[in-house]
């Protein structure tokens, strides 16, 4: 996977690959400002949106690096994981 791939993750991240051969999430200057709710399909504004090297997927337990997404008026996260290819919504506390 050499080229950036944008698609995935709702257009928040774009997918690489490192020189080991590695994904690897790297953040979009032309991220889009919401995001569709899984459940409902209304748009949830981005509040923000964070790269860690250092974490755990909640779904797949892999460890590695991926990026996390916090919403406005709304308490869950999303998980970004190179590993499941997909955002992860978390419920918030």
């Amino acid at each position: 996977m050499n080229t950036p791939t944008a698609d995935l993750f709702c257009g928040l991240f774009e997918l690489r690959t490192t020189g080991h051969g590695q994904p690897r999430l790297t953040s979009r200057p032309a991220a889009p400002a919401s995001v569709p709710d899984p459940q409902t399909g209304r748009p949830l504004k981005v509040a923000a949106v964070e790269l860690s090297e250092r974490t755990v997927c909640p779904e797949c337990t892999q460890l590695g690096a991926g990026g996390y997404v916090s919403f406005v008026a709304d308490l869950r996260l999303a998980f970004a994981c190179p590993s499941c290819l997909k955002l992860v919504w978390v419920a918030g506390a």
